[in-house]
């Protein structure tokens, strides 16, 4: 059996704490490629082998993502007593004590199974915030058979563009128990690393209408995006990179049917076939052309809003994204099918010509908000002004090219327009608003345990490492930070068993923190301040990382 990697540990006993000790329904968050469906499987496993009565239904909206989840416990424990509830899949279980369903077979089917101890939602980013809809109607009827009922999310994006967060006190799910971030586990070797260019072809989008969830409205972007002239020179510029590198696995992401259509006959111009998958593609031909991809006989695809969520092709090598979206999740899941690891896979090339990485914030620095991008003078690699060097070959950012966007900076400063919230030069500190905090138990061999203290800023995460009981300079920094922010008689004592069992210290903390000051150092970036909020001064501070 595989061993967990020291996030997925973590993640589990962050989720086992929360299940046993408090009230509200916990969410986890693991960047695509981080190995969702076997956490599942652990914490399935470990529940039940807790109370081996205990019975779960773990939902998901695809059919690929109910197979995918329901493979992963059966490659884990074999058959045991797993069933499968899904129209697509053709199977109909009902008294199992580990069901997986997709939702769309289930949503008002809730009074045929037994009652649920727990429901475990993947992709939990798509339960709405209010109203009804499936899950909500699904979740609601499961509780009128177990009012105790506990409902556990797993999402790679743990927002909405319409409603923000997808935890609050008052949404289906109340907390974020863990987060394991997208950069740290690129650096660590645990997904690929992702490089991108901009195209000098991109979409005119000024009249593009948006709706309700403040997204672009997909008729009205159609029209902006499936032009001919457009198309041609999209593709035949993103034929020319892939070439280039020898890319082996791309995915062309698309606005509509009548879109990708068009993409895929421009690519058949320069010799390439590229299926189109929609929803309206039958499911057994999306079948064969998922395999085909997965076992490298396809290497292109055109697809509409299918591969963006639970398509599992660790292959893919480059990205195209040819539909413009304000959607932070959705060009984060996008992007995300090239996280996986692969053999002969160095690392996964995204081409943009859609406006994403400018709206989004560079690949480099996913979610980092409004950030200067720069294209590099030797190999065309597109990255944020911030590091100063292009990732992929080390060209080095001209001193009179800073000098330029630092002096544009200060022009829009002076003029009150808008201009980016982080610093030019990575060597500058930036500060952050913190919305959310999380702490969690984090253990290493051979050192004492320690608290991970992580601040949600937007839609980006960062993380601390509080060393209380480790002896010497780090512990004496620990307990100066508990010092500042719950006075001296509590720091002289607290350990890291004693923190972790007050159920509110995520709160607590989510209240008195204000702002943080981050710093990039190295590969990795460092908090190296915060400004608390029954303290005008800002705190300096170096970091007690060391666990």
């Amino acid at each position: 059996m595989i061993e967990p990697r020291l996030y997925q540990s973590e993640a589990l006993e962050a989720l086992d704490i929360y299940m046993m000790h408090k009230e509200g329904n916990p969410a986890v968050v693991i960047p695509t490629g981080g190995g969702k469906s076997v956490l599942m499987a652990w914490a399935i496993m470990q529940w039940k082998a807790a109370y081996p009565p205990f019975r779960v239904c773990v939902l998901a909206h695809r059919k690929e993502l109910v197979q995918q989840n329901a493979d992963e416990l059966r490659g884990l424990l074999g058959e045991w007593d797993i069933g499968v509830y899904s129209a697509g899949l053709g199977s109909r279980d009902l008294d199992h004590s580990v069901l997986f369903a997709s939702i769309d077979s289930v949503w008002n089917k809730w009074g045929e199974f037994p009652p649920f101890d727990c429901l475990i939602i993947d992709e939990a980013h798509r339960i709405p915030a209010k109203g009804e809809g499936k899950y909500r109607k699904f979740i609601a009827g499961c509780r009128v058979m177990n009012k105790r009922l506990k409902v556990v999310g797993f999402t790679a994006t743990p927002f909405r563009l319409s409603s923000g967060p997808i935890c609050h006190r008052d949404h289906i799910l109340n907390e974020v128990c863990y987060e394991a971030n997208v950069g740290d586990l690129i650096a660590d070797g645990f997904l690929c690393k992702l490089r991108s260019k901009v195209g000098a072809v991109q979409p005119e989008l000024g009249d593009v209408r948006r709706n309700g969830s403040g997204d672009f409205v997909v008729a009205s972007l159609a029209t902006a995006v499936n032009r001919s002239d457009l198309v041609t020179r999209a593709v035949t510029c993103a034929v020319g990179h892939i070439r280039a590198e020898n890319r082996k696995s791309t995915i062309w992401f698309c606005v509509d049917v009548e879109h990708c259509n068009r993409v895929s006959a421009e690519l058949r111009k320069h010799g390439i076939d590229a299926p189109v998958v929609t929803a309206k593609t039958p499911s057994y031909l999306r079948d064969q052309i998922s395999d085909g991809v997965k076992a490298g006989i396809i290497q292109h695809v055109c697809n509409v809003n299918v591969y963006s969520e639970g398509f599992n092709a660790k292959c893919i090598d480059c990205v195209v994204l040819l539909r413009p979206t304000l959607s932070p999740g959705l060009y984060y899941q996008q992007v995300g099918r090239g996280l996986r690891l692969h053999p002969g896979k160095s690392d996964c090339l995204v081409l943009d010509f859609a406006h994403c990485i400018e709206e989004h914030g560079p690949i480099d620095c996913l979610n980092a908000g409004n950030v200067r991008l720069i294209q590099c003078g030797d190999c065309g690699d597109t990255f944020s002004l911030a590091i100063g060097e292009c990732p992929h070959c080390g060209w080095k950012v001209p001193k009179k090219e800073v000098e330029r966007a630092e002096a544009e900076d200060r022009e829009k400063r002076m003029h009150e327009e808008r201009a980016s919230q982080l610093a030019i030069l990575s060597s500058q500190p930036n500060v952050l608003t913190v919305d959310a905090v999380s702490v969690h138990r984090h253990s290493k061999l051979g050192k004492p345990d320690s608290l991970r203290v992580c601040y949600r800023c937007g839609l980006s995460t960062y993380s601390e490492w509080i060393c209380l009981g480790h002896g010497g300079y780090a512990e004496k920094n620990a307990r100066k930070w508990w010092w500042k922010r719950f006075g001296l008689g509590e720091a002289k004592s607290i350990t890291v068993d004693n923190a972790l069992q007050d159920l509110f210290l995520s709160s607590k903390l989510e209240e008195i923190t204000k702002t943080i000051t981050v710093q990039k150092v190295g590969k990795y970036t460092r908090i190296v301040g915060c400004e608390l909020a029954h303290d005008d001064r800002k705190i300096g501070y170096i970091e007690t990382t060391g666990a």
